[in-house]
């Protein structure tokens, strides 16, 4: 409960006189504990709780009713908690069978599971699955979020019940995120939003749903809002003393950053972050903090800063998880090659990750992996091959039918090198271009290359 109790709830506790459910509210509100209400507890709940020593033995009777009502107390607090445990007993069965029995499973689950069962199963179900299957993912939440709006504000009190309610709708929208349906994302969470302001407004619930609504805001390209969403997520963890789990938080807060193009910003907190991660916890993010912190540094012309980095973090980096992070990492490789002028050294990593990018069927980053093949070979003087190669990624590029905006800038290269008029400046900018367009559609380009000689 979030409110102190009157004074005559106080005294009617001490005669037995409360409801059940109120009774073990008001009890687990004193043995909080809560010093004020201890302290304006009258005497006899006082004598009850072996706050004071009483002047004279009480009466058999008021023995007897104190007794009486002690024994209520404890026996409905032991009761709730005996039924909670109940539930997460049910909830882990249930998602075995959840985990074992595929996409009809949930017709198989024992009529005896309870509502507070099944939303957990469901919810921790469709979490497992959010890397391998997010259509089933919604599914799962969504069932969950049903689920929520039948348990009982009787047993559970209506305050932790719109609790459960707010955080099966957080979950649900952010498997609508995950599948990439922004807009019912953003309805179910504002649904949780309005959950949580009628619940017991428990922080670490509310840290859980700004961290969903900072990950949509950040789908949503809104990169600043999502970091402010996080100020009051790191504020938490750096109060609770969970050190990884702000530097997580910092790790996001500095690839959004980036991502608006602040590149400075997103590298400093990018370090932080990194320097506070426990990566037995999580190599995974380690290994993505140390990518994405260098390339920011190559994004932005730092190629020796980001040498000397990927030596640093070579020890994150070891876990790529996977065989397209892999690519990634070496694609990065070949860029900091080609801007220390390495271009010979650069080519042959290019022509390496091309093959790679199409070999997992990554053909669009083989195509822009192609243009910085094309710049590699420009600036050795190879402008029949590089003419080659960019003719052949355009035609990639048109046949994937990318948006408008990015075709038009690919368009504009493939006439350059048709024209004999490309330069060096023009291949990075559109492979730029088409990186950044990747993570914000409404990028336009610029095409400041075309608007005089190169320099």
């Amino acid at each position: 409960m979030s409110e102190h109790p009157s004074l005559d709830e106080l005294s009617a506790l001490s005669r037995g006189v409360l409801s059940p459910e109120r009774e073990r509210a008001v009890m687990r509100h004193l043995l909080a504990p809560c010093g004020q209400c201890l302290a304006n507890a009258p005497l006899p709940l006082r004598l009850l709780l072996g706050l004071e020593s009483a002047q004279q033995e009480p009466t058999a009777e008021e023995d007897a009713a104190y007794d009486a009502a002690i024994g209520r107390a404890i026996g409905t607090v032991l009761k709730h908690e005996r039924h909670l445990r109940s539930q997460r007993t049910q909830a882990r069965k249930a998602l075995t069978v959840l985990e074992e029995g595929g996409s009809m499973a949930a017709q198989k689950l024992s009529r005896a599971t309870g509502h507070l069962a099944r939303m957990q199963a469901f919810l921790d179900r469709s979490w497992q699955l959010r890397h391998q299957d997010p259509r089933q993912m919604v599914q799962l939440a969504w069932f969950a979020a049903k689920i929520s709006l039948k348990l009982d504000a009787r047993r559970y009190g209506p305050d932790r019940v719109c609790d459960f309610q707010a955080r099966a709708h957080a979950e649900l929208g952010n498997s609508y995120r995950v599948s990439d349906r922004l807009h019912e994302a953003g309805e179910a969470l504002g649904r949780a939003r309005r959950f949580f302001e009628q619940g017991t407004r428990d922080e670490a619930l509310e840290v859980r749903l700004l961290e969903l609504e900072a990950s949509l805001a950040a789908d949503r390209r809104q990169f600043g809002r999502a970091a402010k969403d996080l100020l009051k997520v790191l504020d938490f963890y750096s109060r609770s003393g969970d050190f990884h789990l702000a530097g997580r938080t910092l790790i996001l807060m500095g690839l959004y950053a980036g991502y608006a193009g602040d590149f400075e910003k997103g590298i400093d907190v990018l370090q932080k972050g990194l320097a506070m991660l426990d990566p037995e916890r999580d190599s995974g993010l380690a290994c993505a903090a140390a990518h994405n912190l260098i390339l920011f540094l190559v994004d932005s012309g730092r190629f020796l800063e980001a040498k000397k980095l990927r030596i640093v973090h070579s020890r994150h980096l070891a876990d790529a998880g996977g065989r397209v992070n892999q690519i990634k990492f070496r694609a990065l490789e070949g860029r900091i090659d080609s801007g220390l002028g390495n271009h010979g050294r650069a080519e042959g990593i290019f022509r390496e990750v091309r093959h790679g990018y199409e070999e997992v069927g990554r053909h669009f980053h083989a195509a822009i992996t192609a243009l910085d093949l094309a710049a590699a070979l420009l600036s050795q003087g190879k402008a029949a091959e590089a003419t080659q190669v960019v003719l052949e990624a355009a035609e990639t590029f048109t046949q994937l039918q990318i948006q408008r905006e990015a075709l038009q800038a690919v368009i504009l290269l493939r006439n350059a090198f048709e024209m004999r008029a490309a330069t060096l400046t023009m291949v990075e900018e559109v492979a730029g271009f088409l990186r950044r367009i990747e993570i914000d559609p409404a990028l336009r380009f610029e095409g400041r290359a075309w608007e005089g000689p190169d320099e």
